[in-house]
């Protein structure tokens, strides 16, 4: 069986599979970023909880969490009513 799936690596080339790695990567960015520009109002809040930790960089540290954490803040807005009720 392990040579079966190591031929089908092979023959495929694994830059297809870092190709394809790379595409879903800028998939999930682009939703992130998408989603945290409609949600700018959530952004601040968690730029205010991340102060304690990050003093100098909340804002970038809120960027990353919003654009990186969409699905579980997405979630979150199903389960609450409220997007990022419970997580800050």
């Amino acid at each position: 069986m392990w040579q079966r799936v190591e031929r089908k690596l092979l023959e495929r080339g694994v830059n297809t599979y870092l190709e394809l790695g790379l595409w879903i990567s800028l998939v999930y960015i682009v939703i992130g970023v998408g989603y945290t520009i409609f949600h700018v109002e959530l952004m601040g809040q968690l730029q205010q909880a991340l102060t304690g930790a990050f003093p100098i960089f909340s804002d970038i540290a809120a960027l990353v969490v919003m654009v990186l954490g969409w699905p579980i803040l997405w979630a979150s807005s199903f389960l609450c009513g409220v997007a990022g009720c419970g997580l800050f």
